[in-house]
């Protein structure tokens, strides 16, 4: 065959091999195809292809055609580390013969006997200045040597081969970072979805050996009450093991090898076998744990524990992204634990404040009911006739004493409600009757001058299962509302019955509130404006209080207002069943 006729067929076997490596991004199939069709080309007994495994320093076979099933063991165990001959040669770019005559001091004494090779050529893998590996191919026949042609042909199909391992390789790059991107977006959703410590740290366990594929994990924190490290959640351990695990108190130097190393990498693995404390070693051995990888749990720059994933019985070490996917589950939990811990800190607070607002306002309604009561004797001539003077002076006295019992009222009524001490009765309602007392409760408010009242009650309404003294604390807290915020006009108390729901409405023709201030006059303390609390008084309450009943009679509360031509709120109230507040 003359050199043109060779130049040919190399060409038409480059481009069958470049349309094998380009049909698919499974590397195995690739490198089957390759070396299935190398082995044909060169005539030779096999192809086997090394790569550069970065994490063991090493190059190892990854893949080979041709391979005795006898020695297929062996050679999977052969791995070539930097200094050897021929890795040197590999490394540097440069292509390695080895035959009959030369170059046999380029591998391990005896390693070419032991596999009956008689000659190879070994060619760099290389793309862009980088070594991924190598591709060899072997003969076992006596006095056979490779040609200059099938050298040139394989360094070749090592190019070809080269950029099918690095597209190969970028692929499985991205899918690893889309799992690890989907595996820590799982650990996120799930711990953020609750604020209890307790609750975020079994589910934190249970992800943790979920998604690093391990077998138990569990959680051990730092207590500085008992100086000692406390297990606190577990999951993969069987319950009489865990409950053996959880009531041990761990001194610290037991575990002080592996939290320093733990705190200055964040993620830190360690065969149990390796570990200096012989009481570490026992345990690990109790509990059938032979790896265990630990992640630190910070609160800020303090190390307050650690979360570990553990194999058991396997003796491989955790993989670089089982590492990194540690490193997320690290700072993620971490957040979620001091998150949690603010949120109780900050509930404990609330329910001291609230107990504290209730107390005070009980104290504080005592004394004001007798100066009222003294008050009104006072009017009504118990102690002695008084002047005209004296009657309007001891009016304002009134007037002003009875607006500060109803704002300690409302302060005690809100504090009830955030420590949770509102039980809700339920029971069958007569609204007609209910709203019958509601009118005679508030006579006080509707004999404001310029004002007019209505009251639009059907006659035909279905029983309402609600607790009559929340509804009518609604409805009594939305009309003084209506009557504080109109000088003259109209107020309308009205309901209606719906197929599922009831509805109360309390309509006036007041001053009305901005579409700004809407989102906002149902939360406490708040007003549509300030100058309102100095012209109208209160603080406001009444609004949050009327949102919060209603919530726990399962209704909601809306509203509906235009500056300058007043506001109406609707209250809805299911009709035959309230859902009660865990609060």
């Amino acid at each position: 065959m003359d050199e043109r006729s060779q130049a040919e067929v190399r060409l038409a076997a480059l481009l069958e091999i470049a349309n094998e490596t380009s049909g698919t991004l499974d590397l195995d199939e690739i490198l089957t195809r390759v070396q299935r069709h190398t082995a044909a080309l060169l005539h030779c007994e096999r192809v086997i292809t090394y790569y550069w495994d970065a994490q063991r320093n090493v190059f190892r076979q990854i893949s080979q055609f041709g391979m005795p099933p006898e020695l297929d063991e062996a050679a999977q165990t052969v791995e070539f580390p930097p200094g050897v001959p021929v890795v040197n040669l590999i490394t540097q770019g440069r292509t390695t013969v080895v035959d009959g005559t030369h170059n046999w001091d380029t591998v391990p004494s005896g390693l070419l006997e032991q596999f009956g090779v008689t000659a190879f050529v070994g060619v760099p893998l290389a793309v862009r200045g980088r070594v991924l590996g190598a591709l060899v191919a072997v003969t076992t026949q006596p006095g056979r040597e490779f040609g200059a042609d099938q050298i040139q042909l394989l360094e070749s199909i090592g190019r070809q081969v080269a950029v099918a391992i690095e597209t190969t390789d970028l692929y499985r790059a991205q899918q690893e970072e889309a799992q690890i991107a989907a595996a820590l977006a799982r650990v996120g959703r799930e711990l953020i979805s609750s604020l209890h410590t307790p609750v975020i740290l079994d589910r934190l366990c249970q992800l943790t050996t979920e998604v690093l594929d391990c077998d138990c994990s569990h959680t051990v924190l730092w207590s500085e009450k008992d100086k000692a490290y406390l297990p606190v959640s577990g999951h993969g351990y069987p319950a009489e093991q865990w409950e053996v695990l959880r009531l041990l108190k761990i001194p610290a130097e037991h575990f002080a090898e592996g939290v320093a190393l733990i705190e200055r990498d964040e993620v830190h693995q360690q065969m149990m076998a390796e570990y200096s404390d012989p009481a570490m070693q026992a345990l690990g051995r109790e509990l059938g744990i032979t790896v265990g990888l630990g992640i630190a749990l910070r609160r800020g720059t303090e190390m307050i524990g650690f979360l570990s994933g553990c194999y058991r019985g396997r003796q491989e070490r955790f993989t670089p992204r089982q590492e990194r996917i540690a490193h997320g589950i690290a700072q993620l939990a971490s957040m979620a634990l001091e998150n949690a811990r603010l949120v109780e800190e900050l509930g404990r607070a609330n329910r001291l404040r609230s107990e504290f607002v209730a107390t005070m306002s009980h104290e504080l309604r005592t004394p004001l009911n007798v100066i009222v009561g003294y008050n009104e004797l006072l009017l009504d001539g118990v102690f002695g006739e008084l002047e005209d003077e004296q009657v309007e002076t001891l009016q304002r006295v009134g007037k002003s004493a009875r607006e500060l019992v109803d704002l300690i009222n409302a302060t005690l009524d809100m504090s009830r409600l955030e420590a949770g001490r509102f039980p809700v009765n339920l029971q069958d309602v007569w609204v007609p009757d209910l709203l019958r007392e509601v009118d005679i409760e508030t006579q006080n408010l509707q004999s404001k001058p310029g004002l007019h009242f209505t009251w639009q009650v059907p006659a035909q309404l279905p029983y309402l299962h609600t607790d009559p003294f929340k509804l009518k604390m609604v409805l009594k807290n939305l009309i003084g509302n209506a009557v504080k915020f109109t000088e003259n006009g109209s107020v309308t108390v009205a309901v209606e019955s719906h197929n599922e729901h009831m509805e109360f409405s309390v309509a006036d023709t007041g001053i009305g509130i901005s579409p700004e201030a809407q989102a906002m006059i149902f939360e406490p303390f708040r007003q549509a404006d300030s100058s309102l609390t100095r012209r109208y008084g209160g603080v406001g309450l009444g609004l949050y209080i009327v949102r919060r009943l209603v919530e726990m009679l399962g209704g909601t509360v809306a509203v509906d207002s235009e500056l300058g031509r007043g506001s109406t709120f609707r209250a809805r109230l299911p009709l035959t069943k309230a859902v009660i507040s865990d609060e």
